[in-house]
């Protein structure tokens, strides 16, 4: 897939936004372009860009994953690990975080929905354990974060201050911000991801005009990031 315009490790095409590291595979995150991915009409402009009808989980922010199986299509979780060829699987996101990981060798990869609750309890650790139990290490990972609500508009209550280390809050105008990016970093560092390999920031849907952001629109209009171990047509 050419690309058209890039910013900070992030191609843009025709509206979908692909990790420049993970190139080869058909993977994205679907811009406001490509329109609502909740509507059949968004999602079959996502089909003629060569990504077929993805499956979907019933997300309930939290921290399960399933492999990507047709039977698994609608089951609750947050997180889909795509172990083979053939499968394309997506998250809904609209402020929540998008985390997209892959072993060294493409031959396995995730695709990951984490809002702060689901940061709360650890998806991202959960993601990396997710790979250990099928042999891939840690450190044969790496990881991209996609656009989401960033600590620049993220205001939240101190009600959360329970819930993060306070590396993963920022003081603005005397507001305490929550810093999400921060603290997947910080949780797949921790599980022994290389620093190298976790990727560049990504945009903030909300003060970002080409996303749909919940907290900035309150709407229910939602982007996917979806991926397969599928590659682009040469």
């Amino acid at each position: 897939m050419p690309p058209s315009e890039t910013l900070a490790g992030w191609t843009e095409r025709d509206g979908l936004l692909a990790e420049s590291r993970l190139s080869a595979l058909r993977h994205g995150f679907t811009t406001r372009r490509l329109g609502n991915m909740a509507d059949p009409e968004s999602r079959a402009r996502l089909r003629a860009r060569g990504i077929p009808e993805p499956l979907t989980l019933k997300q309930v922010h939290g921290t399960a994953i399933h492999e990507a199986a047709a039977d698994r299509a609608g089951a609750d979780g947050d997180g889909w690990l795509v172990t083979k060829p053939g499968f394309v699987a997506a998250v809904y996101v609209a402020d929540c975080v998008p985390l997209f990981l892959w072993s060294d060798d493409l031959s396995l990869a995730g695709v990951f929905h984490a809002g702060w609750r689901g940061t709360a309890q650890g998806m991202a650790k959960a993601a990396v354990a997710a790979f250990a139990a099928r042999g891939v290490p840690a450190a044969r990972l790496s990881a991209a974060l996609g656009p989401h609500a960033g600590a620049c508009c993220y205001r939240v209550g101190p009600e959360l201050r329970k819930d993060f280390p306070e590396s993963s809050f920022v003081r603005r105008g005397g507001a305490l911000h929550l810093d999400l990016a921060a603290e997947n970093r910080r949780q797949l560092a921790a599980a022994g991801v290389p620093a190298e390999n976790l990727g560049a920031p990504a945009p903030c849907t909300v003060c970002g005009p080409d996303y749909f952001s919940y907290r900035r629109d309150q709407r229910g209009a939602r982007m996917f990031a979806v991926l397969s171990l599928d590659r682009w047509p040469s």
